[in-house]
């Protein structure tokens, strides 16, 4: 007890289903409490592949040999995938090292090395032929929006609480200023970016500029708080919607990879923004990212891409490539 070691052998009895609840509730990240989308991704979580196996346990009965077996059940052939996985082994460590703080537990039996690191498989790449037959394929009311994604990274939600006063097409930019919230059972509701890089300005492509004007004058509400993108009845874009009624009917039609989603442009903008120079900080600025991996997440490496690297190397030695040698 003098050494504040000593766990209080009454702590720990409530099940990992009542404290999770309270800490989904109570959990504060930057002093902030969780956003909606976040607590209900975590609900979400908890209720499909946590609680199931792990939540009548009392929390001081949590041992790591039960971790163990959940977590190679999970990541398994059976379970939900490995990046699926490792969002809920990450989640649940971190409820038991609130645990630990808490005195409840002496220590958090989640510890296996690595089980928290996704690993993703590659997302797929567009050609611009690709995102160009994209934006001829959807109709007209879309054409700037596929085409803001593309070209400046935004996601959905922030494109869906975009308000005319946030776009200065003389100066050529669009300021990020919010984003919608969308969480089932809840009013939609507009609140700040993911983080606070998200809250940003971003130089939009000239050649696009065009586009968004005719946008304006036809298809937006009216005002400087108008939204810019709205439905054919003038109500805000969901998300649900455009991805089956306006994405997935234009993307089989440009001959999009099978899974594709309007994410992926973001990953296109980066790639193309990096072959023109950008610099891992100005990718950061541009899609809104805190950190240099999650910015450089969006770089792809395309193997005609690799090869003309490989022809630079040597070009720069003045050496002749296989081609011109044969």
């Amino acid at each position: 007890m003098d050494s504040g070691r000593w766990i209080d052998p009454k702590a720990g009895k409530e099940t990992l289903r009542v404290y999770a609840e309270r800490w989904v509730e109570t959990r504060l990240v930057g002093g902030r409490p969780l956003a909606p989308r976040t607590a209900e991704l975590y609900r979400a979580q908890l209720k499909n592949h946590i609680l199931p196996a792990l939540g009548s346990t009392p929390l001081r009965q949590l041992e790591a040999s039960a971790v163990r077996a959940w977590y190679g059940k999970l990541s398994g052939p059976s379970g939900p995938g490995q990046v699926t996985a490792a969002k809920c082994y990450r989640l649940l460590r971190a409820i038991c090292t609130t645990a630990v703080d808490d005195n409840l537990i002496a220590r958090n039996p989640c510890s296996i090395r690595g089980a928290g690191q996704e690993r993703p498989s590659e997302r797929p790449m567009f050609t611009l032929a690709q995102v160009q037959a994209l934006v001829d394929a959807v109709e007209d009311r879309w054409r700037a929006l596929i085409l803001l994604a593309a070209w400046t990274g935004l996601r959905l939600g922030e494109l869906s609480a975009l308000r005319r006063e946030h776009l200065d097409l003389e100066t050529g930019i669009v300021n990020v200023r919010s984003a919608v919230v969308d969480v089932i059972g809840q009013k939609r509701s507009y609140g700040p970016p993911k983080s606070a890089a998200g809250r940003r300005t971003v130089a939009i492509p000239p050649h696009i500029i065009g586009d968004l004007e005719h946008h304006l004058a036809v298809y937006a509400q009216s005002g400087p708080q108008g939204l810019v993108f709205v439905g054919p009845k003038g109500g805000p874009i969901r998300r649900n919607n455009f991805s089956s009624r306006v994405w997935a009917p234009a993307a089989e039609a440009a001959g999009l990879p099978a899974g594709s989603h309007l994410h992926d442009l973001r990953g296109w903008g980066a790639t193309i923004a990096a072959r023109h120079g950008a610099t891992t900080k100005e990718l950061m600025h541009r899609l809104g990212h805190a950190s240099p991996a999650a910015a450089l997440r969006y770089q792809r490496a395309e193997q005609d891409r690799d090869a003309a690297l490989a022809a630079a190397m040597s070009a720069a030695l003045g050496q002749p490539n296989h081609t011109e040698s044969t």
